[in-house]
């Protein structure tokens, strides 16, 4: 059994990051417009700039393309694992084996105006790839709009990021899904009896997600308790 949840729409501020470079790329073409139009290319000087402005605006185009392939459109949560749907690339598959636990993230929602060290894509048809967020540390983004965001902790990776567009009813569902999987036989948890440590650090005024916490295999209690402090 599958549920999809649509990814949100993109906000104000990547909207106006993907218009502000598709627009920037459609300027530096007028130049060498300009020059073919009026004769003037066959000069020399001219001909230096046209190539240098019109590699620019290929450059520009090569990359809004290539994020507007890895745009999410669609976060599915199956009985074994959350497929992150993409307009072209392919689908990114995360096993629950590989999932430490899933939260609203709304303290990120200043990202990137604040708290950015480093990032693939901070704004263009989203926020793609892994990011450098300071206090958190390494994170891999797959959103598109900041105030819907979702936390995905997992054991062996960075925090997987992302923005569906009813956050808490994916929270929910999500939630659901890892605790039947477990309960079916453990398949998305470790071996009976062991215990599995995570910390989640997606934390802030908005949401209570500083959680150093042990769940036990044989105990889906405990888990409904930890779940509740979120």
């Amino acid at each position: 059994m599958e549920t999809s949840f649509t990814a949100a729409a993109l906000d104000p501020y990547a909207e106006r990051i993907t218009s502000g470079v598709a627009t920037l790329g459609g300027i530096l073409m007028l130049p060498t417009l300009f020059l073919y139009l009026s004769g003037l290319l066959s000069e020399g000087i001219a001909q230096t700039g046209a190539v240098v402005t019109v590699a620019v605006a290929l450059g520009l185009a090569v990359w809004l393309a290539l994020n507007y392939a890895i745009q999410p459109i669609a976060y599915v949560v199956t009985s074994d694992a959350l497929i992150i749907r993409r307009r072209w690339a392919r689908a990114l598959r995360i096993p629950f084996k590989q999932i430490a636990g899933v939260s609203l993230a709304g303290a990120l929602a200043d990202v990137p105006r604040f708290g950015l060290r480093r990032s693939f894509n901070a704004g263009v048809f989203g926020y793609h790839g892994p990011f450098y967020l300071d206090p958190y540390g390494r994170v891999f983004f797959a959103a598109t709009h900041r105030e819907r965001l979702v936390a995905v902790a997992r054991y062996d990776a960075p925090s997987l990021i992302i923005s569906p567009a009813r956050p808490r009813d994916f929270v929910e569902a999500l939630r659901e899904a890892l605790l039947k999987s477990a309960s079916d036989g453990g398949k998305a948890m470790p071996a009976q009896d062991q215990k599995a440590s995570f910390l989640l650090q997606i934390a802030g005024s908005s949401i209570l997600l500083s959680l150093q916490c042990v769940l036990l295999i044989d105990n889906p209690a405990d888990c409904d308790r930890i779940h509740a402090l979120t």
